[in-house]
């Protein structure tokens, strides 16, 4: 008899660790989606001039927050980082708003046309959405 429950409750430790492993996998996959359709939904950026990398993903219930590095793929050492601020509505992610992290700007006139060449001085990369 001890046996058996002893059995089981390994057995259920076991699934509720593997269930709770893989329900934050499907986050942050769904955040790093999320935030891959808003930037193909932004008009006039031009994502294959550009790499991108998810450096951190912080869930807190139905809010979470991702750093994403974004490197011109011509453009040598430049670089920028933004901030994603997302929400969960149903068993999707959404952006509310995104800005710049560190020495960038987030006034409207700092940015430039979307394909304006990176300045350097915090303005967002060539190509990039303007931040909210």
């Amino acid at each position: 008899m001890n046996r058996w429950i002893w059995t089981c409750g390994t057995v259920f430790l076991c699934c509720v660790l593997v269930i709770g492993c893989h329900k934050q996998a499907n986050d942050q996959d769904a955040i790093r989606a999320s935030i891959d359709k808003h930037l193909n939904e932004t008009v006039g950026l031009n994502l294959s001039a550009m790499d991108r990398e998810v450096k951190q993903i912080s869930v807190n219930g139905d809010h979470a927050s991702a750093q994403v590095e974004f490197r011109l793929k011509q453009g040598g050492d430049a670089r920028m980082e933004i901030e994603y601020t997302l929400e969960r509505q149903g068993k999707m992610w959404a952006v509310l708003k995104s800005a710049p992290i560190g020495g960038g700007s987030s006034q409207p006139g700092a940015q430039g046309p979307p394909n304006a060449p990176d300045t350097g001085g915090g303005s967002l990369p060539s190509g990039h959405p303007p931040s909210n």
